[in-house]
């Protein structure tokens, strides 16, 4: 019967792989060992359970959102109503730090409360992102049905990378069993979301002309099971640059409007005056399925606006080899084109600098510049030009999101400095 009452001992070492495959849901992965020594009281019914948890040289990962986790530490200790976590630490194998403690509740959910903290945590790392959490601070707390994961993050940099071929291709087919699916819902829908996610800049974003840096708040809500992501992030600084033309971003946008793993919209467009029209490039759709679309004032078809971009003419004057150009050009923008090496791009990866760019004067010189993060907050630009006296420094210091100071100091001393206010309504 249930009030049989228990006296002895507990002395448990188990691999955690072999207890992690019964308790937690498709696609979570967790190895390492585990060692739990007490003593056991109580009745059949209600069993007392006392003592304390190790656990070592652990590892989980999560593919469907990135995560991985490395040398899992974690000591505790164990109490008839809840495990007392004293000491949790494990690292992404990038240099990013994870840490927690706190109490978890058997009986009495409202009683958990975990905290947990994140330094400089790789996040994503792929050929299409990549990127971390510079801070983050948060709580897992319960509550009478479910539990809650609160707090903030602040992102670190992040490269997100639009493909050079816009065209989609056949997914591949990730099957799941429906008695799977329904088990992983179970489990993660009980977790409740409310954090604020912040990255007031170094979120760049390149590809198809864009070289762009971002900055922006995003809300998370929803659950564990499904994650929803809605925000905005608004261009710091940027260009546009195709067909031999710098466009000038009159707007330039990623909206995040879903589910995770998110795959942000972008809503760029880019204008140049060509040959006494007023010419639009319209980007826009998910970053790894985006659209372009060209766009002018007065309205023109777009092999006529790309006709006057990139020769200053109208399209029944070109030459035949302008035609053949005009035809790769149209080509590689309606998916049978790629872009090709980028030889900035393996530069700025080899020289760890933000921003590189070579640009062409009114007079048609070239010029050089390159920007550098000193810290968080500053950013300088050097710039430098085929002319005497062209070179430049310019610093730019972060007060708030709002408010920025910059210093400008030229070749020959020339001297400026100001404060740059913005407000976004």
């Amino acid at each position: 019967p249930p009030s049989t009452p228990l006296k002895g001992n507990v002395n448990l070492a188990a691999q955690a792989n072999a207890i992690a495959q019964f308790t937690l849901p498709v696609g979570h992965k967790l190895s390492g060992n585990v060692k739990v020594e007490g003593t056991v009281a109580g009745s059949i019914g209600k069993p007392d359970v006392s003592g304390t948890a190790l656990f070592k040289n652990g590892t989980y990962t999560y593919r469907a959102l990135g995560v991985e986790l490395f040398d899992i530490d974690m000591n505790a200790n164990l109490t008839p109503e809840s495990i007392k976590v004293t000491n949790l630490n494990a690292h992404d194998g990038k240099g990013g730090m994870m840490s927690g403690k706190g109490r978890i509740s058997f009986n009495e959910p409202q009683n958990t409360d975990l905290d947990l903290e994140l330094k400089n945590f790789r996040l994503l790392d792929s050929d299409k992102a990549k990127g971390s959490i510079s801070l983050a601070d948060l709580t897992l707390q319960g509550r009478a049905q479910d539990y809650l994961l609160s707090g903030k993050i602040d992102l670190g940099q992040f490269d997100i990378v639009i493909p050079e071929r816009f065209q989609s291709k056949i997914p591949t087919l990730n099957i799941v069993k429906k008695d799977d699916l329904k088990n992983e819902k179970q489990q993660l829908d009980v977790v409740a979301l409310d954090m604020k996610v912040t990255a007031n800049d170094h979120i760049f974003v390149r590809g198809w002309g864009l070289d762009a840096e971002f900055g922006g708040q995003i809300e998370v809500n929803g659950s564990l099971d499904d994650p929803q992501l809605n925000g905005t992030m608004k261009s710091k600084r940027g260009r546009y640059e195709e067909f031999g033309r710098r466009f000038t971003l009159e707007r330039a946008l990623l909206r995040f409007q879903g589910s995770a793993p998110p795959s942000p919209y972008l809503d760029i467009v880019a204008t140049t005056n060509a040959d006494g029209i007023q010419a639009s490039v319209n980007l826009t759709g998910e970053v790894s399925s985006p659209s372009i679309k060209l766009s002018s004032v007065p309205a023109l078809p777009e092999d006529e606006i790309m006709s006057h971009i990139l020769f200053g003419e109208n399209l029944s004057k070109i030459t035949p080899f302008q035609a053949i150009q005009l035809k790769q050009t149209l080509d590689r923008f309606t998916g049978k084109g790629g872009g090709g090496f980028d030889p900035l791009g393996k530069l700025r990866d080899i020289t760890g600098l933000d921003d590189i760019r070579v640009d062409n004067d009114e007079e048609g010189d070239p010029s050089v510049g390159v920007g550098k993060y000193l810290t968080e907050d500053v950013y300088l630009e050097l710039e430098k030009g085929s002319g005497e006296g062209s070179g430049a420094a310019k610093i730019q210091v972060e007060v708030t999101p709002s408010i920025n100071l910059e210093s400008e100091v030229g070749q020959n001393a020339q001297a400026g400095a100001g404060v740059v206010w913005k407000w976004d309504y």
